[in-house]
């Protein structure tokens, strides 16, 4: 709560702040302090869109309300301490809200988009749709073993979104199988060593409407290259 109100832009800032003084010595330091640590803290927030996102509050307004109440002057306060927390329950619960529309918009436009290019994709020479809708485009065939559920595989691969994004990219890079989106587990699964592919799968084959971290957005089709080098089988169960 105390973050939210206080977390502001600077825009509307004017040079009325009152003048410090140190007849309290040590105390009066301290108290000056203070103001400017929460002042540098807060003031960080206002290019993070992190309360209103590209919007910028009214600092003399923060500050009309922060002043008369850490003065404990209820006289000029426009609301009582119940109604500011009650408006930022009821705005922070509207920001949520919209956000998540924000969110759902852009899953459904980047299945939409996905949805076009895997049509268009698949109309590749070479690409093959398997039943689950993962897209394989051999590059290289393999000769060696091929990895079986449970295995441990060693792999070069290159991670991006349909529009060209990388966003992740490994060499000699070991892994199990069982660890990794269905897609790419079921296109290594179709690999033998030495092979090289290109996967193309929709978000429900990797990330899902959750996406991954700030690189991924929910809702979106990836494509990975991927070259298999070395098949680890599981250990042998013990009877």
């Amino acid at each position: 709560m105390v973050v939210a109100a206080l977390a502001c832009g600077l825009s509307s800032c004017n040079n009325g702040a009152p003048k410090a003084t140190y007849a309290q010595g040590d105390l009066d330091t301290l108290a000056y302090a203070y103001g400017v640590m929460f002042g540098t803290q807060y003031s960080n927030f206002q290019d993070t869109g992190i309360v209103v996102p590209e919007k910028v509050m009214n600092l003399d307004n923060f500050l009309s309300g922060f002043i008369n109440a850490i003065r404990r002057d209820s006289a000029k306060l426009e609301m009582t301490p119940d109604e500011a927390q009650s408006f930022l329950q009821a705005f922070q619960m509207k920001m949520r809200q919209e956000m998540e529309e924000k969110r759902q918009a852009e899953i459904k436009e980047n299945k939409t988009k996905g949805a076009d290019f895997m049509a268009e994709n698949a109309k590749k020479e070479g690409v093959v749709v398997t039943e689950s809708g993962l897209q394989i485009e051999t590059i290289k065939e393999g000769t060696g073993k091929q990895a079986k559920d449970g295995d441990k595989v060693l792999v070069n691969y290159k991670g991006t979104l349909i529009d060209g994004t990388q966003f992740d990219a490994n060499d000699s890079t070991e892994f199990s199988v069982n660890g990794v989106v269905k897609g790419f587990k079921e296109g290594i699964l179709s690999m033998k060593e030495g092979g090289k592919v290109k996967l193309t799968m929709p978000s429900d084959l990797a990330y899902g409407d959750r996406g991954a971290g700030q690189n991924i957005p929910g809702g979106s089709t990836l494509q990975f290259d991927v070259e298999l080098l070395k098949v680890i089988p599981a250990p042998a169960k013990k009877k």
